[in-house]
């Protein structure tokens, strides 16, 4: 029984036959079993085939050897005998190409039979064309040697084509054997790249989902937090500083809103005194400046002297202004120097930052807020991991697809090439 009948099993001869399964895990012994036997199989012939290689290399040694001792035939003339000796030279030259080139490999290998092969007829070519017209000349001179030589050379020819024959229809398939071992190591590489692939996936899928979770127990946290007294509380007191600083803003709109009839008047005061045409007091300008752009920062006394001020220039008539309007900034004045309204103001705004100064510590001495930002930061946190782990399992997705690909791709090729070495029936089973 041969041996693929020993790993296949005797095909039974039935209108039917199973295709030659394979397990792909006993490939390689399968393989290595089979080229064994092959090369095997084949080195007999192949060194039959030297031998008689070798014996047509003697002829041509001798060929050699008789073309170089011999003499020209006795009717021939002198230039015709110059012209075949240097010709006789030039064969006798690539003879010795062939016999110093030519060697048999010491081994019977079939591969070195197709390098053999391959680099011999490249000798035998070159020798062929550069004795092609010194053959024609010693022909006419040395009818014999040239027969020899000619013989000698069609016979080793001859040997050549006859080892090529032997070898050119196992030469696909020894390729085939020696890409296999490689291929069949690639595609276990690509399944364990694959396994890796798959494994990291895995891995990801669990961060993902604990993140998920991560994000879940973060927003319950929240809302418990919400639901709190202490947040209940520090919401309320969050409330009441905005509500003060809204009255703050409100008592300082009406501050300013008390200086508005006297705008022109002020806006001249201060011309003139940017033109040193009525130069104020350094307390003046001061005032001047804080009732433009903090009207609320002003001090009683302050006040006094610079209304005091304004109300003598606004009676000089000094100011440029029309007289109607000297006398609406005259009862402005009379208004803010004659009665508390400027003073209630001032002490209305005083108690609203003194609450608010107050209600900002208490909230302060609170950690609510700072509990929240905590949960806010890990939930950012959270969700960065998550986008981050989305894109590597995306990542890994698609390396896994082109890898699988590959895998395929591999396979198809080591099909085609076990299915030229046992015929189309041929299947690899992977397990």
């Amino acid at each position: 029984m041969s041996f693929l009948d020993r790993i296949f099993g005797k095909k039974k001869k039935e209108t039917e036959s199973l295709p030659q399964r394979i397990d792909f895990n006993r490939l390689p012994d399968v393989i290595n079993e089979e080229y064994r036997q092959e090369l095997d199989s084949l080195r007999p012939p192949i060194g039959e085939k030297y031998r008689d290689i070798n014996s047509s290399i003697k002829d041509i040694m001798n060929a050699r050897k008789s073309l170089s001792e011999a003499e020209a035939i006795a009717d021939a003339n002198k230039r015709a005998e110059k012209l075949g000796e240097s010709n006789r030279d030039n064969v006798i030259h690539n003879l010795d190409l062939v016999i110093e080139k030519i060697h048999v490999p010491s081994n019977k290998d079939p591969k070195n039979a197709f390098d053999f092969y391959e680099d011999s007829k490249t000798v035998l070519k070159q020798v062929l064309e550069n004795t092609q017209r010194s053959m024609l000349y010693i022909k006419a001179l040395y009818p014999r040697e040239f027969e020899n030589v000619g013989s000698g050379l069609a016979g080793l020819e001859s040997r050549f084509d006859e080892l090529y024959s032997l070898i050119k229809d196992e030469k696909e398939k020894i390729e085939i054997f020696d890409k296999v071992p490689e291929q069949i190591e690639s595609i276990r590489r690509q399944e364990r790249e694959i396994e890796e692939i798959q494994e990291r996936i895995i891995d990801l899928e669990e961060k993902y989902e604990s993140a998920k979770q991560d994000v879940a127990d973060i927003g319950s946290r929240m809302e418990e937090l919400k639901g709190s007294d202490e947040f209940e509380n520090a919401r309320n007191l969050d409330n009441r500083i905005k509500e003060l600083e809204n009255e703050i803003s409100s008592t300082d709109s009406d501050i300013r809103r008390l200086f508005t009839p006297m705008s022109k008047a002020i806006s001249r005061v201060e011309k003139q005194d940017n033109k040193e045409i009525h130069v104020l007091s350094p307390e003046n300008r001061r005032t001047l400046d804080i009732i433009k752009n903090n009207p609320a920062a002003i001090g009683e006394t302050e006040l006094g002297l610079f209304l005091d001020m304004l109300e003598q220039r606004i009676k000089n008539r000094d100011l440029g202004l029309k007289e109607q309007m000297y006398d609406k900034i005259l009862k402005q004045i009379d208004k803010l120097k004659e009665t508390s309204i400027m003073s209630d103001l001032l002490e209305q705004r005083e108690s609203y930052l003194s609450e608010k100064t107050t209600v900002t510590a208490e909230l302060n001495q609170l950690d609510v807020y700072r509990k929240m930002e905590d949960i806010e930061t890990q939930e950012s946190d959270y969700r960065d991991s998550i986008g981050q782990i989305l894109s590597r399992i995306e990542a890994e997705r698609n390396h896994l697809q082109d890898m699988e690909e590959d895998l395929e791709n591999s396979k198809h090729l080591l099909s085609s090439e076990i299915k030229t070495i046992y015929g189309q029936d041929a299947e690899i089973i992977y397990s």
